[in-house]
C-alpha cells in the first residue's frame, strides 16, 4: 500500500475529535490516526501529545514537523515520523492543507460542518470559551477551502449515525 493522507478540517466544536474517537475504535490497526503535538493540554475527547511552548519551538527549529500552525493561542504540529505507508488520518488547520498536498500525492480533505445554531450549542456545552469568544468565532467568515480533493461532511445527525457515515467514508477512501 502507498501513503494516503486524509485531512480532517472544520471549525472548532463541529465534532472532529468525537468522530475521530469513534473511527479510531472501529478502524484500529487498519488506519494510522496521527496524533498532533499541541501546547494545550488535551481534553477528554483528544489523543494528542502535550508540549510546552519552549519544547515545541525546539522541535520546530529542528525540522521535526511536517506542518505547524498557531490557533487560538496554541501551537499545533504534525511530526514527520508519524506518517506511515498506509492511510493516515490527521486533524489539521484548513490553512495547512497545501503543506500535505505538496508532500504527498494522495491527499483527501474532509471538511466537517454543522449548522451555525448547532455549533453555538456545542461550543456553549464545551465551556472552553466565554460567550463573547463564542459569538466572535461564530461570526467569523471563512474563505472557501482550497483543496484538490475536498469532501463536505455534515455532522449534524445523531452521533451514532454520523460516526457510522464517517467511518464508511474513511473505509471508502482507503480503497481508492
Amino acid at each position: 500500500m502507498d501513503t494516503k493522507i486524509v485531512l480532517i478540517v472544520g471549525p472548532s466544536g463541529v465534532g472532529k475529535d468525537t468522530l475521530l474517537k469513534s473511527a479510531r475504535k472501529e478502524l484500529k490497526g487498519e488506519v494510522n490516526f496521527v496524533r498532533r503535538y499541541i501546547t494545550r493540554k488535551p481534553d477528554k475527547n483528544e489523543k494528542n501529545y502535550f508540549l510546552d511552548d519552549f519544547a515545541f519551538e525546539i522541535l520546530k527549529h529542528n525540522s521535526f514537523f511536517a506542518s505547524t500552525w498557531n490557533a487560538h493561542g496554541n501551537y499545533y504540529g504534525i511530526a514527520k515520523n508519524s506518517i506511515k505507508n498506509k492511510v493516515n488520518v490527521i486533524s489539521i488547520s484548513r490553512s495547512k492543507i497545501s503543506d500535505f498536498e505538496k508532500l504527498y500525492d494522495k491527499v483527501y480533505t474532509i471538511n466537517i460542518t454543522v449548522p451555525k445554531e448547532e455549533l453555538r450549542n456545542r461550543l456553549l456545552l464545551r465551556k472552553r470559551e466565554s460567550i463573547e469568544e463564542i459569538e466572535k468565532r461564530l461570526n467569523r467568515s471563512y474563505e472557501k477551502i482550497e483543496a484538490k480533493k475536498l469532501i463536505e461532511f455534515d455532522n449534524s445527525k445523531d452521533i451514532e449515525e454520523s460516526s457510522k457515515e464517517f467511518i464508511d467514508l474513511i473505509k471508502k477512501l482507503s480503497l481508492e
